[in-house]
Formats: structure tokens, C-alpha cells, sequence
């Protein structure tokens, strides 16, 4: 080993002993004093359950189902959307129709996929008694373009036949 680098050596070692001693000479560390905060009322309180609320829609109005049906059918496609959801819970009379239109004919990426929930709603809310939803789900799957949808298509399908069962 050549003398500089001993020298070298030896002040790293006196430079590591000086700083051990130094720290532990130093004692623990200290941290400043903290005060727990007290907690506020509100969290004092316990926790009651929400009241139980049932929520009743009102029937929508011969005007507000005209309205979905020429919106469902409109060129804007957030209100067409919007259309095609509300019709779920317009009269089966009037939105089967449309929603039957809608999903065979229609935007095959959204329109389509939601006119199939709104017809499986329909179902479940109002009842397929003369199979007449079933029908136009049936015809989606038979006469679909793509698998995907016609899979989705019999899934509501064999939901709104499960709750016939019931």
C-alpha cells in the first residue's frame, strides 16, 4: 500500500471515530412536545343510521314521454342517452315500441346497449305478462350483428324470465 493512500485511510478512520463519539456523547435525540388534540363534538357522537326513506317517482306525463320518444330519435346524443334511459319508466305501451326500434337499429356502441337496460327495467318494473319485451330481446339476439351484444341481450333476457318466476 503506498503512503498516500495509508494517510488517506487513517483520516477516514479518525474522521468515522471522531463522529461516533461525538453523536454518542450527544445523547438520544429529543422530540418537541406535542398535545393531542381533544376531539370535536361531532366525533363525539355516535354514528345514527339515516332515517328510512322510501322514494316514490311520480308517473311521468303524457308530455314528458313525448318528449323521450322524439328525443330518442334526435341527433344529440347526451338527450338521445338520456331518452332512451327515461324510457324505462314511461308506460310499456308507449316506450316498448321505440326501445324495440332502438335496439335493433340503433348506435350499436351506446343506443343499443341502453335500450337493453331500459327494456330489462321496463320488465321488472311493469311486467312482461304478454311476453312482448321478451320478444324484442329475442329478436336482438337472433337477428344481432355481434356477439358481444347478444350475449348482454341474453342475459337480460334470462333475467326478466327469472323474475317471472318469482
Amino acid at each position: 500500500m503506498t503512503h498516500g493512500k495509508t494517510l488517506l485511510l487513517s483520516t477516514l478512520s479518525g474522521a468515522a471515530l471522531l463522529a461516533i463519539i461525538f453523536f454518542a456523547l450527544r445523547g438520544p435525540a429529543t422530540l418537541p412536545e406535542t398535545h393531542p388534540v381533544p376531539p370535536t363534538p361531532a366525533a363525539m357522537q355516535t354514528p345514527r343510521p339515516a332515517p328510512s326513506v322510501t322514494i316514490v317517482a311520480a308517473a311521468p306525463t303524457a308530455a314528458d314521454v313525448a318528449r323521450w320518444i322524439a328525443d330518442a330519435d334526435g341527433g344529440d346524443a347526451g338527450r338521445r342517452a338520456a331518452a332512451i334511459r327515461a324510457l324505462a319508466g314511461a308506460p310499456k305501451a308507449d316506450a316498448l315500441p321505440v326501445l324495440r326500434r332502438i335496439l335493433v337499429n340503433g348506435e350499436p356502441q351506446v343506443d343499443r346497449p341502453l335500450a337493453l337496460r331500459s327494456l330489462r327495467d321496463l320488465a321488472l318494473d311493469q311486467g312482461d305478462d304478454d311476453g312482448a319485451i321478451r320478444d324484442a330481446v329475442r329478436q336482438a339476439i337472433y337477428h344481432g350483428d355481434d356477439l358481444a351484444p347478444a350475449a348482454e341481450a341474453q342475459e337480460v333476457l334470462e333475467i326478466i324470465e327469472e323474475s317471472r318466476m318469482k
